[in-house]
């Protein structure tokens, strides 16, 4: 893989630190007479500011969003400190942070939240805990809490919490807004998304409905080519052909393009002045023709296929909620009941992958078995597997409940607490065909056939409390009692499961568990500007089953086991839990009059009994592998530089490694999909052009260091693959006009650089011929244009 260099992001944080060492030097007065503007969060479930309150966190606005062109949290996160993720597309993105890698196991290490509804949930799918993607438009913020947030968010926050925070409804105003972005991606075509919001009142003061309308997209630059006379692996599957000389039976341009729909409706009434009660219902589908992914060999940004095959992906979602709030002389009382459906499909070509593995199968000639091919193939002549599919199936809902309690007031006591329930379902299904059964006699038509139901239900009571021993020093303890019953059943058949035929494997586990989450932080107003603070606090994530596999004497299965240190080829049915404590340091500064805000973190973690995937013979298996200890850090900067221009800059460390070695691990191996440094850095300019018309300017650059990850090269169980470090550059510059409307040219990607983002999950069967990689969207321009009204 071509390895992008990062010369342009080194260098922009190099002149960052210059502009602002000079800055400081020579504007200081200037730059102290433009204050930062402070956002309020509710991280610890009542309002404060992020510098007041005494974690690691980045909150960002929703006009900060608009300003620099995000449409999704994906492109957030890559900008935010202690963030790392594996994606393989839209909807099918896992958040992780601070070393909290997420591979193993079927639960998050990371909460997502829309308003107050949870989001995540344990999954069984190959793709993994995978978030959806919502359109971003009018939200008011968005806070990403770093550390452990198990007190007060649960299980699914074990290396931190994400929340989107929208609009609510305006009780006494009728306002509205529209956005139309228009633009071109190289080597794509013509993409636009169009956003709008109506607010209006039906009864002033006590009544009022919210409407958001999003729709986009999104031109695709993969192409699917279908070669003939497609070269066989001249290994086995080691090593892959030359499939880019193969004649090109079809070419699919643009195989990746994507549509996102959506719509979220709120109503807001107030019927008394202490009673709030907000429904709300929230809706989106996203389809993709074909994944964002390339073949790692030739490199080209093309899947080459020997059958045309289409992979067409979907992932819709509807989240209904009922918030109400009564508010109290002394706490405020909230209730939120939430409950939401998803189902997710998508459809993986896999021909080659199994062709070029079995050959030879049972003693069989090359590309065939003894009795003629039920489907000719120009793959390898008459004989051959045939066009070969994986399709995967994942319905899942949930429903959750949350009952709290927040004091209010400047008393030397704040608190908050409350009760949680949740009851969760899915039924992950993954089917792949065989439509050439006799290539390798085969008594069935499917190579495996996986439907595994899983039921999980969680209680817990939180609370944490806040005392100011004196006006600057502050105590904070909370403990967060829970319990969950998790209840799997797994199914499978079809030529590659345990009994080789069409009769079901099948397993019942029913695990449970409970436990305590405490939480100790103290805080110190050194003065006004200056707070530090030190946090212990504990996260857990619940065990789960493994799919049965199969395994018999001598077989490849069999001895990757071996091989991965389990006695006799023995998997382990279940995995237990995985637990950590985490010790973090930190400060909160302004200076400068508030026109400079810098804020610092350090931590530690003792993560055990890690939940890590494994791959014997490239069948998945989870077991608590090894123990890591994981230290780094995060710093923000965020100063008014004077004469209209802002610079923003961070920085974050993670150095992620196990600690011992087991089950095919070694000590010092790094955690997957961890990189040890992201940075970014950006400089934005506003300045007035006329009494009526402000000329805005921004333009920022995003660093991603080199990660691994597991893949199958080679035939080597648990190797792991590197992947390069890359960085991006966006830039933006327009017009805003006080009558309420905007129009920005952009780049995005101005370098048109090509970042590989993941190795693609193989639905079918992954080998070492070639991985699918996952990669960014190349260089964009377009207009960006909106009206406020």
């Amino acid at each position: 893989m071509k390895r992008n260099s990062p010369g342009l992001g080194t260098g922009l944080y190099a002149g960052a630190a210059l502009v602002l060492i000079v800055a400081t030097d020579v504007h200081a007065q200037q730059a102290a007479d433009q204050a930062l503007p402070e956002i309020v969060v509710t991280a610890q479930k009542r309002a404060s500011t992020v510098d007041k309150t005494p974690i690691s966190i980045t909150a960002v606005s929703g006009d900060d969003l608009q300003d620099r062109g995000i449409r999704d949290f994906s492109t957030l996160a890559a900008s935010t400190p202690g963030i790392s993720m594996k994606t393989n597309g839209p909807g099918q993105t896992e958040f992780e942070m601070r070393g909290m890698a997420s591979g193993g196991g079927n639960s998050p290490t990371v909460g997502f939240y829309l308003d107050d509804v949870p989001l995540t949930a344990p999954a069984a799918a190959q793709n993994g805990k995978v978030v959806i993607s919502p359109a971003l438009y009018d939200l008011s913020r968005v806070e990403v809490l770093r550390g452990p947030q198990g007190t007060l968010y649960g299980s699914g926050s074990m290396g931190g919490t994400v929340k989107l925070i929208t609009n609510q409804p305006n009780l006494s105003t009728f306002e509205g807004s529209a956005q139309a972005i228009l633009s071109g991606t190289k080597g794509g075509g013509f993409n636009h998304d169009e956003n709008l919001m109506l607010n209006t009142p039906l009864v002033k003061n006590e009544l009022a409905l919210r409407l958001v309308v999003s729709q986009s997209s999104t031109s695709g630059w993969i192409d699917r080519i279908v070669g003939g006379n497609f070269p066989q692996s001249p290994d086995g599957g080691l090593t892959r052909g030359n499939v880019a000389a193969a004649p090109v039976l079809e070419d699919h341009k643009g195989s990746n393009a994507e549509m996102l729909k959506g719509a979220r409706v709120a109503l807001t009434w107030k019927p008394l002045e202490q009673l709030t009660i907000t429904p709300s219902v929230f809706y989106q589908r996203i389809t993709q023709d074909g994944p964002s992914s390339f073949d790692s060999n030739p490199g080209t940004l093309a899947h080459y296929q020997p059958f045309s095959i289409a992979e067409p992906y979907a992932d819709s979602i509807t989240v209904s909620n009922l918030t109400m709030n009564y508010r109290f002389e002394a706490f405020d009382v909230t209730s939120v009941t939430s409950k939401w459906h998803r189902l997710s499909t998508q459809i993986q070509d896999g021909s080659e992958n199994f062709q070029n593995p079995l050959d030879g199968f049972n003693g069989a000639p090359p590309f065939g078995g003894s009795t003629p091919c039920l489907q000719p193939s120009p793959l390898y002549g008459s004989c051959g597997t045939g066009p070969m599919y994986g399709y995967e199936l994942d319905p899942s809902d949930q429903f959750s409940q949350e009952l709290r309690a927040a004091s209010t007031g400047d008393g030397p006591v704040q608190w908050v607490g409350g009760v949680f329930y949740s009851d969760f379902h899915s039924n992950w299904q993954l089917f792949t065909n065989f439509p050439n059964p006799a290539a390798f006699d085969s008594p069935v038509a499917d190579v495996w056939t996986l439907d595994e139901p899983t039921h999980i239900t969680q209680s817990a009571v939180f609370g944490e409390a806040t005392y100011a021993v004196t006006d600057k020093l502050k105590l904070t303890g909370g403990l967060r009692w829970y319990t969950y019953r998790n209840s799997l059943d797994m199914s499978f058949a079809g030529f590659g499961s345990p009994g080789g035929n069409d009769v079901p494997t099948t397993t019942h586990q029913v695990q449970s568990n409970s436990g305590v989450n405490p939480k100790v932080n103290v805080s110190y107003d050194v003065d006004k500007d200056l707070m530090v603070y030190a946090t212990a606090a504990k996260g857990f994530r619940p065990g789960g089953g493994n799919q049965p596999l199969p395994i018999s004497p001598g077989s490849c299965v069999y001895n990757g086991l071996v091989s991965l240190g389990y006695a006799n080829g023995t998997e382990p049915m279940t995995y237990k839990a995985d637990s950590l404590w985490s010790y973090e340091a930190g400060e909160k500064l302004k200076f400068l009059n508030n026109s400079v805000h810098l804020n610092a973190s350090v931590f530690y973690e003792n993560w055990k009994d890690i939940q890590l995937e494994e791959l014997p013979c490239n069948y998945p298996l989870f077991d608590n592998a090894n123990s890591a200890h994981i230290y780094g850090g995060e710093v923000e900067l965020r100063a008014a530089l004077g004469h209209n221009l802002t610079l923003g800059a961070n920085a974050g460390y993670t150095h992620a490694n196990l600690a011992e070695s087991a089950h095919g691990f070694n000590a010092g191996d790094r955690l997957p999909d961890v990189p040890p440094w992201t940075a970014s850095v950006d400089l934005s300019y506003h300045t007035p052009l006329t009494e009526r018309y402000d000329l805005v300017a921004r333009a920022e650059n995003v660093y991603t260091g080199s990660r691994v990850d597991l893949t199958f090269p080679a035939g080597v169980p648990n190797t792991q693959t590197p992947l390069a470090g890359y960085d991006l550059t966006n830039i933006r510059i327009g017009i805003a006009a006080d009558a309420g409307w905007s129009a920005t040219l952009f780049a995005n990607n101005l370098f048109n650089k090509r970042a590989s983002l993941e190795n693609t999950v193989q639905l079918t069967l992954a080998n070492a011929n070639f991985n699918r990689v996952a990669t960014n969207q190349p260089l964009t321009i377009g207009v960006d244009a909106s009206y406020h009204f």
